[in-house]
């Protein structure tokens, strides 16, 4: 069995295996804390994963975990020798390299990329430019830190299976519909607006979250994509958590201001989705089927397919 090097401070080896090894991709920031990088890759060996990560690759630049052109050429080799992509962290970055993405690959191997936040953007990308279905998980700095229910349910829909059913949610307005589970980060999503790399929203069941956005930033972003033609389209929305502990009253604020800027709307809403810049908190899937069920009595999201489907 051939053997591969993953570069860190101890030198840690682990086996090789391509079609089940987890690909660590650093598309966007550089950890703030390098020894949480660290931290994470061990938390990962100890839970059992194969990996592959080389950081001689990147060299940090400023904000970014390398150049433009560096963090495309990692994301693109590490895509074509596995299937299976973990990002570094979020942050910011990956709106920078959409266009030097190696979609061809994407579209012939397939596969999955684990990350939230600014990956957010790449996982919309991949869904739209290659038909890719992601996860919303847990990044590599935090994996030393997350429940070991987060672990389960990433595991769990790496092996094809479906998440449990997000059950306790809040309903705001009532209905049901069934559609593509689409979502993310907020201010990524609208960031790509007028972009190829956006999804069609159509019909889409749209989860959301946010931080440090006060609510006149979340007003100007939900009038961004009325202005769009998105909301529209829409068949449900679910929201997540649009603060970072700052405060219930900040909680609070958000959530009004996320539903007046929809009241003008049919489809279902929900709120309540443990879903965000915190832990613990929900994995889900992006780019399969869901039922969004509101009404009086109970409020749930049901997913339809697995992202290997």
């Amino acid at each position: 069995m051939a053997r591969t090097s993953i570069t860190t401070s101890a030198e840690l080896t682990m086996s090789w295996l391509p079609s089940h090894t987890l690909g660590i991709v650093a598309p966007a920031s550089a950890p703030r804390i390098p020894e949480k990088l660290e931290q994470g890759l061990r938390a990962l060996a100890s839970d059992g994963y194969q990996f592959h990560w080389n950081p001689k690759q990147l060299t940090k630049t400023g904000y970014l975990s390398g150049t433009d052109t560096q963090r495309a050429a990692q994301f693109n080799q590490t895509m074509n020798r596995t299937s299976y992509l973990l990002a570094v962290r979020g942050g910011y970055g990956s709106l920078r390299i959409l266009d030097k993405i190696d979609y061809k690959t994407a579209i012939r191997k397939s596969g999955v990329l684990i990350g939230y936040s600014d990956i957010t953007a790449l996982q919309l990308s991949l869904f739209s430019q290659a038909g890719w279905r992601s996860i919303s998980g847990p990044v590599v700095v935090e994996w030393h830190e997350i429940t070991s229910n987060m672990k389960r349910e990433v595991r769990r829909l790496l092996e094809g299976k479906l998440p449990h059913p997000v059950k306790g949610l809040k309903t705001e307005r009532e209905g049901e519909f069934t559609g593509t589970l689409l979502g993310g980060n907020l201010s990524m999503i609208v960031r790509m607006i007028g972009s190829r790399y956006l999804p069609d929203m159509k019909g889409s069941l749209l989860f959301i979250e946010d931080i440090h956005e006060p609510p006149y930033r979340i007003d100007a972003l939900f009038t961004q994509l009325r202005h769009a033609g998105i909301l529209e389209g829409l068949g449900g929305l679910i929201v997540g958590i649009f603060t970072r502990n700052e405060s219930t009253e900040s909680e609070t604020r958000g959530m009004e201001t996320v539903l007046n800027c929809v009241r003008d709307y049919s489809w279902p809403v929900v709120s309540g989705l443990k879903y965000g810049h915190v832990l613990p908190r929900h994995v889900l899937p992006v780019g399969v089927p869901a039922t969004l069920t509101a009404n009086v009595s109970t409020a749930r999201l049901d997913i339809l397919e697995s992202v290997f489907a």
